[in-house]
């Protein structure tokens, strides 16, 4: 086929080969990164090797990013894991593939409302504390496979003390294997061109110690169950373990967007142009429906995946649908030596894993920002150590939503305008005081919504011994205000009228007459004394000139 015929099917014989190579790199990395995710999750390996067939490709065909790689996190495992800790094992995968249908639906709506800009409510402190946690759990969480030293505690931090208590009963077999593969990933990870398959070599040589040595105690793969020689034939999941699931799902939701609304913005498409974030979660939405149907692990956009296939030399989608096919040939291939593997050596890839997740230079940029982002990271980092993950992150959603509020009230202001010896408008603080037989202007910035309005009450001028006084009040830049703030214009126009004073509004927007208007705020303010927006100044010129009148006719 020529070269023209290769481009009208999506190819060029220029990229196919780069797509081709990166594909490959990626799929090597998604087999072995896919079981370890699978054992994060509580489950058989393979539905870490599911994940990658069906959701890595489907995902490719339905995101604006034409990079992003859609596959199981760490971060999305472990809490997929902490979840399913709560159904027997043998229920686990029909849980684990509703959970993943269920994430797929949350996902989709979203993309389907248009729902991307509400990631930017995740404040990143909370995001950074989240994931730091995350990779802290996914060190000590492993301990157990590591040393061969099963704890009867739960959480991971007490089970970490515990082990360290009760070093005497670490499996020395086990430890070896375990330590042994973590030397062999930070050693190679430095070798060129190896690097790329650290990974793969480091779970090959340390599980082959295992008949090398006689290590008869050190347990395997094939001990979570069979992993089959076959591909995965679509399943429809089990809807009865719907209702137990909707909160983590939702959970899982915001953690796998919060996570792949900064590849969006990261990575430019080959037109040069940025990802549209909704239908990127859309995309992830269809790669988990896809994903449940073939009992694979809840996915999202994998930062580390969407670089390793960048950094491969991908060129278009089709590097990401090459990705799960060579999965599938390597699954085919060698699921015998996949069963092989030893529980010690995936615990130490893991250990490397997590300490990878913890990005100290993103920590120490958090901390540095201010006191609020440092304790922000703190309070959700601590969380993530001590609940379940899915109530950690709607804390830290929840603290961000109200440090988002209080920052929001704390940045309504209220100034003063007056002029210079140029006759040129400056600002200055608001007085305290309404002064009397004066014409004083104000601007208003800030929210005017829920505590903001509560805040700009009290910054506004007294009026209790003030005369004769006119109040310019501008309401520049506010398409719409809540009822909150009207009722604070409804008491200062009160107030103002008790001690013969008078209240001008200016620069009201159309929507915000209309909101005076059905509220009944105008019936209580003369017509005269409102001026709508129109040429910029216009109003508060017509308004000043209005005051003037009101002065003169007061003093007569």
């Amino acid at each position: 086929m020529t070269e023209r015929g290769l481009k009208l099917q999506g190819f060029s014989t220029k990229e196919i080969g780069s797509d081709l190579s990166a594909g490959l790199t990626k799929a090597i990395d998604a087999v072995t990164g896919g079981m370890a995710n699978a054992v994060l999750a509580g489950v058989n390996p393979v539905h870490g090797l599911y994940t990658v067939l069906a959701a890595t490709p489907v995902g490719a065909l339905s995101t604006s990013s034409v990079f992003m790689n859609i596959d199981s996190t760490g971060a999305i495992a472990a809490t997929a894991g902490s979840m399913l800790l709560l159904y027997p094992a043998e229920d686990r995968p029909l849980a684990l593939a509703v959970l993943t249908l269920l994430t797929g639906v949350f996902m989709l709506s979203a993309g389907l409302l248009k729902l991307g800009f509400l990631t930017r409510f995740v404040a990143n402190s909370v995001l950074r504390g989240f994931l730091t946690g995350i990779g802290v759990n996914i060190i000590l969480g492993q301990l157990g496979d590591f040393t061969g030293y099963s704890s009867v505690y739960e959480n991971k931090v007490v089970k970490a003390v515990d082990t360290a208590l009760h070093l005497g009963q670490v499996n020395p077999q086990v430890l070896l294997v375990g330590v042994v593969t973590v030397v062999l990933i930070v050693a190679l990870d430095r070798v060129r061109y190896v690097n790329k398959l650290a990974l793969l070599i480091a779970l090959a040589v340390a599980s082959a110690l295992v008949p090398l040595l006689s290590l008869s105690t050190v347990p395997l793969v094939s001990s979570l169950g069979t992993i089959p020689d076959t591909l995965p034939r679509p399943v429809l999941p089990d809807l009865a373990f719907i209702p137990g699931l909707i909160g983590p799902a939702f959970a899982l939701t915001i953690i796998a967007l919060a996570q792949s609304a900064g590849i969006s913005q990261a990575y430019v498409n080959p037109d040069g142009k940025y990802p549209n974030t909704s239908r990127d979660f859309l995309g992830q939405g269809v790669a988990n429906l896809s994903g449940a149907i073939f009992q694979g692990l809840p996915a999202g956009g994998s930062l580390g995946g969407t670089q390793l296939l960048v950094k491969g030399g991908a060129k278009s989608r089709w590097a990401n649908i090459f990705t799960g096919v060579m999965a599938a040939i390597i699954i085919l291939l060698f699921g015998n030596f996949i069963s092989n593997i030893a529980l010690a050596a995936l615990a130490g890839l893991l250990m490397v894993v997590g300490y990878q997740t913890l990005k100290f230079g993103e920590i120490r940029k958090v901390w540095n920002t201010s006191t609020a982002s440092r304790w922000l990271m703190i309070a959700t980092f601590v969380a993530t150590l001590i609940v379940p993950l899915q109530w950690a992150i709607f804390f830290g959603v929840a603290l961000s939503f109200s440090l988002f509020a209080y920052r929001q009230a704390e940045s309504t202001t209220i100034v003063e305008v007056v002029t210079d010896a140029a006759g040129l408008p400056i600002e200055q603080p608001a007085p305290a005081n309404l002064p009397s037989d004066k014409i004083t202007v104000l601007n208003v910035y800030g929210s005017l919504f829920f505590a903001g309005a509560r805040n700009l009450e009290e910054d506004l001028p007294q009026p209790d011994a003030t005369r004769n006084a006119v109040v310019i009040l501008s309401l520049r830049g506010h398409a719409e205000v809540g009822s909150t703030f009207i009722g604070v214009l409804e008491r200062y126009q009160k107030a103002l009228a008790a001690s013969g004073n008078t209240l001008l509004l200016v620069s009201v927007s159309a929507a915000v007459h209309e909101q005076l208007a059905e509220t009944g705020f105008l019936d209580m303010l003369d017509a005269d004394n409102l001026f709508v927006v129109s040429k910029p100044g216009e109003s508060t010129a017509r308004a000043f000139q209005h005051a003037q009148e009101i002065l003169q006719s007061s003093n007569r």
